[in-house]
């Protein structure tokens, strides 16, 4: 995000962000009743991704063509391309939604966006889910591979099967860290490897990298993400964009999964 972006956001920040006149509050448990705009668009998100909460705030509610000028999102365990994420939120400006007209039975689908900022975790045990989904495919695959946050950087160890000549069973040991790639992807980056037992040409091991890679992939989540850094500690990755979202006072509608 380059410097005029920024600027503007912090002008419509403080153009658009205005407490509203009136609180409105709606919320759903176990399901959502698509009684307003907003409503039904909590529902999309619900819908899609399975949370298992979520608060959506709106500036107001979306007008005839499907236009929300600002919004802010917190959710809890939604399911984004298989990965839960265990928090993620976001802020939105002037989302170009398809027109409310389109919206009954049919996917709502995001057109055009300004800007949009997001802050996500995702522990160790989601994304090692993530790497035994993609540890099975043809006759090159890996297998108990496992993936472990440490203070200095991401440990990995697993048994990659390739064919080279005869079919090899390769341990292999990673070490290293990650990078942010098309601002929506998380790869391993700056990592050696240590393969045990047999020598096999780097090629291989290469390819044996290629098959985990991204690690983690966001690029298909409703709002087109624009990631910045990303961190780790023992227990988690941090994802963010450059500037963090930030609530306001709104038109607010909350969902949690369990109906109490």
């Amino acid at each position: 995000m380059n410097s005029v972006k920024i600027l503007l956001s912090l002008i419509l920040t403080i153009v658009l962000v205005t407490p509203a006149t009136s609180q409105n509050l709606y919320e759903y448990h176990g399901q959502v009743t698509p009684d307003t705009r907003g409503a039904r668009l909590l529902q999309e998100f619900t819908e899609q991704m399975k949370p298992e909460m979520v608060e959506l705030i709106l500036d107001e509610e979306p007008d005839e063509s499907g236009r929300v000028r600002y919004l802010f999102m917190d959710m809890k365990g939604p399911i984004i391309g298989g990965v839960r994420i265990e928090r993620l939120t976001l802020d939105a400006f002037d989302v170009q939604f398809t027109p409310p007209s389109d919206w009954n039975g049919e996917e709502i689908e995001i057109l055009n966006i300004l800007l949009v900022h997001a802050h996500t975790s995702i522990t160790e045990k989601d994304v090692n889910a993530i790497l035994s989904k993609k540890a099975f495919g043809d006759d090159e695959h890996w297998h108990d591979l496992k993936l472990d946050f440490r203070p200095e950087g991401i440990y990995a160890r697993g048994n990659y099967l390739a064919k080279f000549l005869i079919k090899l069973d390769i341990l292999i040991e990673i070490m290293g860290d990650f990078k942010i790639v098309k601002k929506q992807q998380i790869w391993l980056d700056n990592y050696t490897i240590k393969v045990n037992k047999v020598s096999v040409p780097e090629t291989v091991t290469e390819r044996a990298i290629g098959k985990i890679q991204p690690v983690i992939d966001l690029s298909r989540f409703i709002f087109p993400l624009e990631l910045d850094s990303v961190k780790q500690d023992e227990e988690r990755i941090y994802i963010r964009s450059r500037i963090l979202p930030e609530p306001f006072d709104g038109i607010t509608y909350k969902y949690f999964a369990d109906p109490q």
